[in-house]
């Protein structure tokens, strides 16, 4: 084999094998339909006394809402789904990760459950343009899982925060902030009643 052949060999298997990586890279950040499960119907944690007295009636100020806390964790999972820039359209890349959660909430693990789907969005861009999209984009994720897994329309809640709960509040304008947070409203007892 001469010097050209060796050579033109080397970049070809290193295409490969780069290839091979960055698919792996893209389906990395994939959650399984098991995991989903395991998130949504998890016990609520015991919490201490102290955390009971903190949560059970403290007013909570996000951004500019007023909200009571919670004294009960709910079951929940965030999970990265794909949007092209400024579009609630749903892409064939996050068409994986929707089949999925789909999958999970057709288990009937969930039977009962109330699920509410909430948008996120990054830091890009002014609050209201960003609550808009992320609504936008939650009710496309409810209208994928309805007409592909045929779950009731009334299960699922939608709900856009745009960029008023960054995952990650240091860097608001961080990718992993631009998300899909899934809760199940329904506490697991009374969800398989």
């Amino acid at each position: 084999m001469n010097r050209l052949q060796r050579t033109m060999s080397g970049i070809l298997v290193a295409g490969f094998v780069g290839f091979l990586t960055f698919g792996d890279t893209a389906c990395a950040g994939q959650v399984s339909r098991e995991e989903i499960l395991e998130a949504l119907t998890a016990q609520p944690k015991v919490m201490s006394l102290a955390d009971k007295l903190r949560l059970s009636r403290s007013p909570t100020f996000d951004g500019r809402d007023y909200t009571v806390a919670s004294a009960q964790t709910l079951p929940t999972i965030d999970l990265e789904v794909y949007f092209d820039y400024n579009s609630a359209a749903i892409t064939s890349i996050a068409e994986p990760q929707l089949d999925e959660l789909g999958a999970a909430l057709s288990d009937p693990r969930l039977k009962g459950a109330t699920i509410s789907i909430g948008g996120h969005t990054d830091g890009v861009g002014g609050d209201g343009f960003n609550k808009k999209l992320s609504e936008r984009r939650a009710a496309m994720i409810k209208e994928y899982l309805v007409d592909n897994f045929h779950l009731t329309a009334a299960k699922l809640r939608t709900i856009g925060y745009g960029k008023s709960r960054p995952k990650n509040k240091i860097d608001p304008n961080a990718p992993e902030n631009r998300r899909v947070e899934v809760v199940n409203l329904v506490p697991q007892p009374q969800a398989q009643r």
